[in-house]
């Protein structure tokens, strides 16, 4: 006998040799128990999951000499002419070349005729989506009402192309893709009868790139035997079907954890000179950071069927990132991922985007001392920091006593130093000291004391006090004080305006009124600078960039 495909050679002859669509299977057998048999079927799912297969066993379920039976016993003359493709009462149709309504007007006819040997007729139409709408129009009338010897079983990778008069026709059952796991153990089946050597990671490989289509997965296991001599190792798979090896994923997580930019982008080199696709890498990284996130989140990775190995290392590398930095992560491959296709240098937005994922960790950590800055400024420089980053909200200041900072000459110039102030002082000391040094609510006098404004707003808020000092007071007009950056301080502009409560509380405090605080930064400089400045920020290189970075021109 000639030689056969696994896919062929593996086909399923009985209802329970049909994996992973027990829903499917179950509710059939039970139909044809009952004598519930519907005129029309409509099969739909991923390719390879069993469609046609269960066709043609639901056709030798009704044709068998012991049937209809719910278990077609696959010998007998009827079971064995369905299997070979002979019988002349069981007709398989390809929907993509048998789509004109000439062709169904000649179904039409045939349907009318009783079956010749067996006790049905069946007719299996293929990717049934494929027909033409004429074809569909011939065929409502006999779909709805056919010769009760007649059953219709179609077969589609697409329903939703489907009409609605058809769906409504059919009893409709939707093949699920096979799970990884259960792939595997089919291909373990198959390695012990025929004795091949193989390993768990090697068949791991196979079923993960069939993607829940065990006819592909049978594909790929005849292809790695051929290409394979003496067994199939993991190694051989991944040359043969191009698949990134894992590790390299682990090994990019162990350099975006280290910050090493080098080492990222080492291995993105090796990857491309090994002739590595790029699309295909981030795909994998995508689904990499994925298992992390979820592994972080379960405390195991769920929802996907991987060697023990390498769930164990997903669960050890997950507790080295906290979820923020793993969503983000995951957000900024998704990014790639969909704007991959429309970019001219893969490997170029693939290295940016390393080096992003990179840079994450450091935000974060930012982020943390952000956070326990903020614990400072509201417990104290001696208490911890809260456990997590808490909203700057405006409260009301400790009025103090103006001090002279560290360094500074005495009023008598001999150059000693003024002693710090206590630690703590009572509140009414304060506010009576405050009383005695009143300074009049001018222009001159809060210049005078605007050292001692921003020295006091950075005790209460030391970023905001920060970015007081890169100011200076311009004006003061029907109580509202105008304070003026550099033009390179933007950044710094923003932030007191967002916090602009807090000095307006310093402010009355210190001078007994209440003023208004405006923002405004000086531009006043060569007009021809600021357009090349701007030709610049309009730039779409550094416009991209800022995208991927998701970032901002802070300074000029």
């Amino acid at each position: 006998m000639s030689y056969q495909v696994m896919a062929r050679e593996r086909r399923p002859e009985v209802f329970k040799g049909v994996l992973s669509q027990d829903h499917i299977v179950k509710t059939i057998q039970n139909a044809i128990r009952a004598d519930r048999i519907a005129q029309a079927y409509l099969f739909s799912g991923p390719r390879g999951t069993g469609k046609t297969t269960t066709a043609r066993l639901l056709a030798k379920a009704l044709n068998c000499e012991q049937g209809p039976t719910p278990e077609p016993c696959g010998t007998c003359a009827s079971c064995t002419a369905i299997r070979d493709g002979r019988s002349l009462d069981v007709r398989e149709i390809d929907g993509a070349s048998t789509g004109l309504v000439d062709d169904i007007r000649q179904l039409r006819e045939e349907v009318g005729f009783a079956a010749s040997k067996d006790k049905r007729k069946v007719y299996i139409i293929d990717e049934v989506h494929m027909l033409s709408i004429g074809a569909f129009n011939a065929l409502l009338k006999t779909l709805e009402e056919p010769p009760p010897h007649v059953v219709f079983v179609f077969a589609t990778t697409e329903p939703n192309k489907v009409p609605d008069t058809i769906l409504s026709r059919c009893q409709r059952y939707n093949f699920r893709r096979i799970p990884t796991r259960d792939i595997v153990e089919e291909l373990k089946r198959i390695v012990e009868e025929k004795s091949i050597e193989a390993d768990e990671e090697s068949l791991y490989l196979i079923a993960q790139r069939a993607d829940g289509a065990l006819r592909d997965a049978l594909s790929l296991m005849d292809q790695t035997l051929s290409f394979s001599e003496g067994g199939i190792a993991a190694e051989s798979v991944r040359d043969l079907l191009g698949i990134v090896p894992r590790e390299l994923y682990f090994s990019l997580t162990r350099a975006i954890e280290e910050q090493d930019g080098a080492a990222a982008l080492a291995l993105i080199a090796d990857l491309v000179e090994q002739g590595g696709d790029v699309g295909e890498f981030v795909e994998g990284l995508l689904e990499h950071f994925r298992h992390l996130l979820v592994a972080h989140v379960e405390g195991k990775v769920v929802g996907v069927d991987l060697p023990d190995a390498e769930i164990a290392q997903y669960e050890e590398a997950s507790a080295r990132f906290d979820e923020h930095q793993l969503v983000r992560m995951l957000n900024t491959v998704a990014d790639l991922e969909l704007s991959l296709g429309r970019v001219g240098e893969p490997r170029f937005w693939l290295e940016l985007t390393v080096m992003k994922l990179i840079q994450a960790a450091t935000t974060v950590e930012l982020k943390a001392l952000m956070a326990r800055l903020d614990g400072m400024e509201r417990g104290g420089a001696g208490e911890s920091a809260p456990a997590r980053p808490v909203p700057l909200s405006p409260r009301k200041p400790t009025p103090r006593a103006p001090s002279q900072p560290a360094g500074r000459k005495n009023e008598e110039g001999n150059g000693d130093e003024s002693p710090p102030p206590p630690a703590v002082e009572p509140e009414s000391d304060r506010e009576e000291e405050h009383a005695g040094t009143a300074t009049p609510a001018t222009i001159e006098g809060i210049r005078s004391r605007w050292e001692d404004v921003v020295a006091t707003v950075r005790e209460e808020k030391v970023s905001v006090g920060t970015f007081l000092s890169e100011c200076e007071p311009r004006s003061l007009d029907d109580n509202q004080l105008l304070v003026v950056f550099k033009r390179t301080r933007d950044f710094h502009a923003n932030q007191v305006r967002r916090n602009h409560e807090s000095v307006e509380q310093v402010l009355k405090a210190m001078f007994g009124l209440d003023l208004r605080l405006v923002c405004e930064v000086d531009y006043d400089e060569d007009p021809e600078e600021v357009k090349q400045e701007r030709r610049v920020e309009e730039d779409e290189r550094v416009q991209t960039a800022l995208k991927i970075f998701d970032g901002e021109i802070v300074g000029r």
